[in-house]
Parts: structure tokens; sequence; C-alpha cells
């Protein structure tokens, strides 16, 4: 027997919301709209939105509407760490914001890319131009796996600034640092394994646990302190972990950077429990300190750390260079890299080995570093002024990404929605985790010019968040 038209309905948006359609926090549709949509009348609809209420898939905000239900995540304990497996609720959420990055109408609040003001793009356009018209030949032709020696070169010697004593052989030219992680995770688990990673965790990590099928375990991430070491502890004593993806300096989202005591801790664990480091330090370069914090590779002794970076957050984002240094993984790694992409691009490797060696991208970090620096004063101070009593903000060493922590009467996700329609976009901290955490957050990218377009629209998410405080008060 048929089930009811207002039953179909229900079953059709509860649908929609499980596809990651209708996102938790996110508002649908008013009565009237799915009633012209659906072509049954507003009792139907209405009938279907309170079956959707009883299920706990929705709920009616007065005056407001109805809105998808948000799952409230059980206080973390070690005991209660599951490995857990991507949805697919964070690929809605990355398609609308790679699509709101390439609209130039939008202020980019939202995604992790500077702005063009802070590359060196005259210096490369030099480059480019002069290899272009001297060695067009050696520009057009294939650079096979593991990539240009003179760029592995330069890279060997950058690296000795984090503590790293590598050769050229040790390295291995990849298509950005996502590519790197890809490649590491690939290199040491196989489908259906376990790692660990930091949460809130960079959102790149989230989508390769999906395409290769990994269980992940959340190892909570402090602003202060970075991933939790005794959690780690815990799940590694519960778990067969087979890697832990940690981000030692500057951490995506939430800007933290370990001291010295956890990095020798965590290095440690990966000894006793035997899993691999994959350690991310694409923004490492970007310290406000005088002297870069040393990578987890450089106090290697036990060849326990895959080391992953690029310069897509320091020199060219669209060039796509990063590299990676496998250890004991690297010949495997370097057969994957073939497999997959065959060569890296000539031109581009040329370009930047040709800047790292005539010295300007030390100039070019020093006043990039003092740029970040002052944006992220400015934010703060702004967010302090115009954003609810209650609102929290990292306090990151480096990098350009801001973690704002919202009172609990304001919602990210319909934040998300409200500031989209106005032109701004942000990053909800939906997208940082596989569990339905941190949906009072949101990540804020302040490598942007900043301006008074750029200042009148952070007021006007602080107006905004202003505006779900007072509604629910």
């Amino acid at each position: 027997m048929d089930c009811p038209l207002y039953e179909k309905i229900a079953n059709q948006i509860e649908h929609q919301v499980h596809e990651g359609i209708f996102l938790p926090g996110a508002k649908i549709p008013s009565v009237r709209k799915t009633s012209k949509q659906m072509e049954v009348s507003v009792a139907t609809v209405l009938q279907a939105y309170s079956l959707l209420e009883d299920r706990g898939v929705i709920k009616a905000r007065p005056q407001k509407g109805y809105f998808v239900q948000e799952i409230q995540p059980h206080p973390t304990e070690p005991a209660k760490i599951e490995p857990t497996k991507n949805d697919g609720t964070i690929h809605a959420l990355l398609r609308r914001l790679l699509h709101a990055s390439q609209d130039g109408n939008i202020i980019q609040f939202g995604a992790a890319i500077p702005k063009s003001q802070f590359l060196p793009i005259r210096q490369l356009q030099r480059s480019v131009g002069r290899l272009m018209r001297l060695e067009p030949e050696i520009c057009a032709a294939y650079e096979f796996t593991p990539g240009s020696l003179n760029l592995r070169r330069q890279i060997a010697i950058r690296m000795l600034d984090n503590g790293c004593q590598l050769q050229p052989d040790d390295i291995t030219i990849t298509l950005g640092c996502q590519n790197a992680l890809m490649l590491s995770l690939q290199a040491v688990a196989k489908a259906g394994d376990t790692i660990a990673i930091e949460s809130p965790a960079y959102h790149g990590v989230l989508q390769i646990i999906e395409v290769l099928n990994l269980k992940a375990v959340e190892i909570p991430c402090s602003a202060d302190t970075g991933i939790d070491l005794d959690l780690l502890e815990n799940a590694a004593n519960e778990w067969d972990i087979k890697a832990c993806v940690v981000t030692p300096n500057n951490q995506n989202p939430i800007g933290a950077t370990l001291n010295n005591q956890a990095r020798q801790r965590i290095l440690s664990q990966s000894i006793q429990h035997g899993f691999t480091l994959i350690e991310d330090d694409v923004y490492g370069e970007l310290s406000y300190k005088d002297k870069r914090e040393r990578s987890l590779k450089a106090d290697d002794n036990h060849n326990t750390v895959i080391y992953c970076s690029s310069f897509s957050k320091s020199i060219a984002p669209g060039f796509r260079i990063g590299w990676i240094v496998g250890g004991p993984f690297q010949t495997q790694i370097e057969h994957y890299a073939y497999v997959q992409s065959l060569a890296i691009p000539t031109l581009t490797q040329t370009a930047i080995a040709n800047f790292l060696e005539n010295g300007a991208y030390d100039r070019h970090l020093r006043k990039t570093r003092q740029s970040y620096q002052d944006n992220l004063l400015r934010c703060q101070a702004l967010i302090q002024e115009h954003f609810p009593a209650g609102t929290k903000t990292s306090a990151p060493k480096g990098g350009f990404l801001l973690w704002v922590t919202l009172p609990d009467t304001v919602n990210a996700m319909t934040l998300h929605s409200q500031a989209l329609d106005i032109g701004i976009g942000l990053l909800p901290g939906l997208a940082f985790s596989l569990t339905a955490q941190f949906n009072h957050h949101f990540r804020l990218n302040y490598a942007l010019t900043w301006d008074n377009q750029t200042n009148a629209a952070l007021k006007e998410l602080g107006k905004l968040c202003q505006l779900q405080t007072s509604s629910l008060g």
C-alpha cells in the first residue's frame, strides 16, 4: 500500500539531508515555497514537516522557519574515541566553497588562498618569461618523477633551516602538498586501516580518507598546545593505528604549534606503537618568529616520519609544486607518483628553483610574515569589537588562518549561508571533522588585501552573529 503524500515528501527531504544537499544547521525551503515547488497544499507540507520534526531531522524556529537538526556530539572521552569514515557531508560544503572561491565579487575569508599581493608574482613572471625565451625546449619536455634535480637540491638547502640534513635523492616533487599527503597514506595504509588525525583537521585529509576507504580516529587538538597526546596514547593502545597525520607548525585550521616536549613525545609514541608519522609542514615557512620551528623530520632518528610540504602557501598556489620525504616508503611513493601523474610540469619547477637560488625567497618571506601578523591583529581587534560577547579566537604563531569560536547561540552553517547571500565567504567548522563537530566555529583566512571593503565585511559577519544571538534571546 502506498504511503500518504505527506510521508513521501518527508522521505524525499530526509533523503536530501542524508545526501548533504541540506547540511546540519541549514535552513530548508519555507512551507509556502515547498508547496509551490511540489504543487501540493500548504497543509500537506506542514504534515510532512511535522513528521520530519518527529523523526528529529528538522527543527522549527519561531519567526525563522525550519532548520536541519544538528547532530550533537557526545563529549570526547578516551574510551569513546571510535574510528570513523567520511559520510560525504563535507563534499557538499567544499563544493560550495570552491564555487564561491572562483567568484571575484565575494570577499574570500573562506578558502586558504593568499591574495596575489602576498606572492612574488613579478619575480615569477620574469623568470617564466626568461625561461620560455631562452630554454623553450627544456620547458616543454617531461620532468619525470622524482622531479627536477635542481629544485630538489634547492629544497634540500632550504630544509637545513628546519633542521633536516637531506640529499636531493631523498626528495620527490609532487603536485602540491595534498598530493604528497595522498601518496603518504597510500604508501602506509590499505583500505579499512585506521589512522589518527587531529580534530579539527585539514579538510583535504578528510577527503583522502574517503577516497582511500580508510577509518580515522579523531584526536582533539587545542589551539594552545596542539594534538592531545594523552588521547593519542589511549587511541594507540585501543586501535591498530597505521599512521598519524599531524601538523606541528601552524596547524590548519587552528594555528597550533607543538612545543619541544610534545614533539619528542609524539616521536616516541610512533616508535612505541609502530605507527608512521605523516608530517604536514605546509605552513612551516610562515612562522612569525625570526627563525622557523624545527620539523619533526629533523629529529626522526628511527625513520618513522614522512615529511610533506609545498610552495602553494608561500610562492604560487597555481604552480602546484610540493614535495615529500618518504624515508623507508620513498621507492613506493615514487612509484605511485609516477603511475598517477607520470611527470610534474617542468616550467613551474624550474621557475621556483631559480627563485630559490637567487636569494629572493627569504626577503619575500620576511615581508609576507610581517603583513600576515599585522592582519591577524586587525582581525582579532575587529572580532572583539563587533562579534557577540563570548566569541573567542585562536592565537596563531604563523600562517594566515584564524579559528573563531562563536557562542552556542550562533550556528556557523547558518552564518555561512547568510554571509554568502551578501558576498562574504567563510568555511564553517563542520568541514573540519567527520563527526559533525564544531557547529559554532569557523575558519577565517586573513591573507587578504586589508582595505575598507575587507574591514566592512568582517563587521558584517559580526552583525549577522549578533542577529542570531538576539533572535534567540
